[in-house]
């Protein structure tokens, strides 16, 4: 009785050994022989004796490897084992264009429908509200709705013009 114990005990401190240090699955194979050495002679004491080591065992190892994982990074020799995890950038979310509402700018592209237009010299991108609106016409924002920025030209269109003398 006393020396299935004391296997199972063994066997759980060679466990704990494994997850502390490189022993390339040397200390994991001492472990299994004594836990199951431990179930055997457990059951040559008796069947309930045997049932009870191998619950334990069955409840222990998973407990006892996931505790030794949570103090390994605490320990001196544990964070020089580990690794920092990649350095990122704090990562801008979508850009908010709600103060360019009613602003006036200049189309830097044909707007057909979608385009670039530059305010108070920030570039931003735009959807035409309408007809397409051709490069260098000044425009003005109507709506903006989350990342979409609508406008709409500030005058007539050159082709409104020529329509109009007709």
């Amino acid at each position: 009785m006393w020396l299935s114990i004391v296997l199972m005990l063994l066997g759980l401190a060679f466990v704990i050994a494994e997850v502390f240090f490189v022993s390339m699955g040397l200390l994991s194979v001492v472990a299994g022989s004594m836990v199951l050495a431990a179930a055997y002679t457990a059951f040559q004491h008796s069947p309930a004796f045997g049932w009870t080591i191998v619950v334990l065992q069955v409840v222990l190892i998973p407990v006892i490897v996931r505790l030794a994982f949570l103090v390994l990074p605490k320990l001196p020799f544990g964070r020089q084992m580990l690794l920092d995890g990649p350095a990122t950038a704090p990562v801008r979310g979508l850009p908010d264009h709600e103060e360019l509402q009613g602003r006036k700018g200049m189309a830097v592209t044909p707007l057909r429908p979608s385009g670039v237009a530059v305010f108070e010299g920030e570039r931003v991108s735009v959807v035409a509200a309408g007809a397409m609106i051709p490069k260098d016409t000044q425009i003005v924002v109507v709506q903006v709705e989350g990342n979409e920025v609508r406008v709409r030209p500030t005058g007539p269109l050159p082709d409104d013009e020529a329509q109009e003398s007709l």
